[in-house]
Order: C-alpha cells, then structure tokens, then sequence
C-alpha cells in the first residue's frame, strides 16, 4: 500500500513538472501573441498617418500604448512579467544569458516599439518610429520619421533639400546588430514611404527574421532601384535576400 501511495505520488509529482513549464510557456505565448497584434495595429496606423493630419489621429495611432514623457512604447508580451525575468537574470550568468535564447527559439522573441510626435496648430509636424527585435543572427532595427525637411544633422551637406535620406546604422545592444533609418518628408514617394512597413511575423517567428531584407522587405525594391545598397554590414551570415548585395563594398553586384 506504501508503495502504491509513493507511486501515485511519483506519477502525480512528474505531471505537475512537466504542466508548469507547458502551463507558463503558453500563458508567456498567449502574452506575446496579444503584444504582436497591439503592435502590428499600432503600426498600421502609424504608417498611414501624414504630415498635416489632425494631432488626434496619432493619438488615436498609439492607443494601445504605454506613455511616458511624450514617448508612447510597446514590449515584447512574454517580457512583460518584470518579476519573472528578475528571477531569472538571478541565475548563474551562463544559464541567464541561455534563457532568451532559447525562449526566441520557441516564438518569444524580443522586440521594443517607441514612437513620439510633435504638432503645430493641432496638425501633426513629425512623426518618429523605432522598432528593434532580435533576429535569427543580430539584432535588427528600423528607425523611420516623416517631417517637413531631412533633418540638417543627418546630412553631410546641410545645404541640400532631398526629399528622402536613408541610412544604415549599427546596434550596439547585446546582441549587437545592425539597423536602417528613413527620413521622409511630405515630398517622399509612396513608393518610398513604403520602404518604412516593418515586416511583423519578425515579433514573434521562433526562426527570426535573417537580415534587414527580411525585416524591410518593401526597401529592397527601392534600393535595388536606386542601385544602391543597404549602406553597411556585420559580421552575420549573409541573408537568403541579399544574395545579389555586395554590401560591405558598398554597390550592387551580379545576382548569384
């Protein structure tokens, strides 16, 4: 009878360790699953908003967000338990730094939106939008902002008026990246302003996207014709899409 009772109590005892990790990772999952869709919304309409429009549409534009100081934001779901992730950043350093990645493997992957604006007379001025998410080999960013001028300190000649700049830039987080900035203005081609849409299945793909192509993917046409590239490199793996990119020298190559 003894033995029976220390059985149940085995089998009892293995389900409940194999429930808990099953029972967080879907409360973790279903968090994460609710955050991609906030800020794929989020950035619908973010991306449809122009200089001019009333200040109420962006407010309407960052609803879902978090506010503070003029900045609206939106986390990754699965980290937004700060006590969860406090205990785990107590482990030994080795296994903390192990959790995320395998965590990204499974779908909950690291990703931060911020955006702010500023408004003249009730009509949006400008518009800037951030969004860095762990990659598949880096992590990746995209920083885009709609004004009525480039910005004088993002050009090596202030005296010029382009309608649209764009650059590359590097990451310098853990993991370390890579990322690309559009500045747009109101003369800024539709074709041009769509190089902005940030690709969402990034947020939440347990692979991650592989390289600003796959997270830019409408700034690939645009680039290629510009006969330009993306403007910089890492040390990553060179991406599927970026196969005809010599992209540390700077020019366009040969497809292979």
């Amino acid at each position: 009878m003894a033995r029976m009772t220390r059985r149940k109590l085995l089998a009892i005892a293995a389900i409940v360790l194999v429930c808990i990790p099953v029972a967080l990772y879907a409360f973790l999952f279903a968090l994460q699953a609710y955050s991609v869709w906030q800020a794929s919304r989020t950035l619908d309409r973010l991306e449809a908003l122009r200089i001019g429009d009333p200040a109420e549409d962006f407010d309407k534009a960052v609803r879902l967000c978090k506010s503070g100081y003029g900045v609206y934001g939106l986390t990754a779901g699965a980290y937004r338990p700060k006590y969860l992730w406090d205990h785990i950043y107590k482990l030994p350093q080795e296994l903390a730094d192990q959790v995320p990645l395998l965590a990204s493997r499974v779908g909950l992957r690291w990703w931060d939106l911020t955006t702010s604006a500023t408004f003249q007379e009730g009509k949006i001025a400008t518009v800037s939008t951030r969004l860095w998410v762990v990659g598949r080999y880096e992590m990746l960013g995209a920083h885009w902002q709609i004004a009525s001028t480039v910005p004088s300190s993002e050009l090596l000649d202030a005296s010029k008026d382009i309608p649209t700049y764009m650059r590359w830039f590097h990451i310098t987080s853990m993991p370390s990246g890579e990322g690309f900035k559009i500045d747009a203005t109101a003369r800024t081609s539709e074709k041009e302003l769509s190089a902005r849409r940030i690709n969402r299945t990034c947020l939440i793909s347990s692979r991650g996207c592989d390289g600003l192509c796959e997270m830019l993917p409408d700034a690939v046409p645009v680039l290629e014709k510009q006969g330009r590239t993306w403007g910089g490199c890492t040390g990553a793996p060179a991406s599927h899409c970026d196969l005809k990119y010599d992209r540390c020298r700077g020019h366009l190559s040969a497809a292979r």
